[in-house]
């Protein structure tokens, strides 16, 4: 069967069911641009847990009479530390200063420094896993002249357990519009059949085979989901446009997001077509039954 054939019976087909077609690909494109909105949220969770995890810090604050660099040797002996600097309690009131900003004069009110004297710790890259952070928090705190030990590993945990809720929550919105997308394409494909199924039976009668039948179908359905696809990454990147404004680290994963429309339209547009084709031979002998009735 030429491809000249298959386009031109596919095109006719559109052609005659325009309206639905349209209204089917708009519809199709809400619902993957939904799917699109959350690959960007994981995408930028997934960047920030891991932003976190590169610029991890430990602070372990320490007693006025303790030795500072006796301390710092210790810590910095420890596996997992990239560096350990002790912070003099000026210097931690000069950046908590620098902090506050135009709220600095709050600290001027105050008769005394009432910061302690610190270790700012910085951690490897492979050891900013929550397990490690507990394991190391926990050697530091044992060192004499430690007396309270903040490793910001609350902050990296709830991080994690945010991705991996959203990652739970795109699995099932993948599921949810896959079958949306599946049904409204083997709707559409439906209704292209029950139009034509006249012209159906005369085809199948003088010997063409199924192939000639099918494929115009099977066409139609992907170029259906994937114009739905196309729609939905259109509209994915004006929504990371507009995130962009509020948010300017917002990044947006172009492969993935294009991949993921127009992959999973065409997916599903094939799924539906072919479901909807396994009715190919019923839908004329239903007809034929109500037409012999009448």
């Amino acid at each position: 069967m030429r491809p000249s054939h298959i386009l031109q019976e596919t095109f006719r087909s559109i052609s005659r069911n325009r309206g639905s077609f349209v209204l089917a690909a708009t519809v199709q494109a809400i619902c993957l641009v939904l799917l699109s909105v959350f690959i960007i949220l994981t995408w930028n969770l997934v960047r920030l847990s891991e932003a976190a995890r590169r610029n991890v810090e430990l602070y372990a604050f320490v007693a006025d009479q303790a030795d500072p660099m006796l301390l710092v040797q210790r810590i910095a002996s420890l596996d997992g530390v990239a560096q350990a600097r002790y912070v003099p309690k000026a210097e931690a009131l000069t950046e908590l200063r620098a902090d506050l900003g135009s709220d600095s004069t709050l600290v001027d009110a105050l008769e005394q420094n009432p910061l302690p004297p610190s270790v700012r710790i910085t951690v490897r890259s492979g050891f900013a896993s929550l397990s490690e952070l507990a394991a190391m928090e926990q050697k530091i705190q044992l060192i004499p002249g430690v007396t309270e030990v903040w490793s910001g590993k609350e902050m990296v945990e709830r991080l994690e357990v945010i991705t991996r809720t959203v990652m739970f929550l795109d699995i099932g919105i993948l599921v949810i519009v896959f079958c949306a997308v599946l049904f409204i394409a083997f709707q559409t494909v439906e209704s292209s059949i029950a139009s034509r199924h006249h012209e159906i039976q005369i085809m199948e009668l003088v010997g063409a085979t199924n192939a000639t039948v099918r494929l115009p179908f099977l066409c139609e359905g992907t170029a259906q989901g994937m114009l739905g696809g196309a729609a939905a990454f259109v509209l994915a990147v004006l929504f990371h446009r507009l995130a962009a404004v509020v948010i300017p680290a917002t990044a947006l994963p172009v492969g993935i997001v294009l991949l993921a429309d127009l992959g999973l339209g065409a997916l599903s547009g094939v799924a539906g077509s072919l479901i909807a084709l396994n009715r190919i031979h019923r839908a004329p002998q239903a007809v034929v039954t109500d037409d012999s009735e009448e």
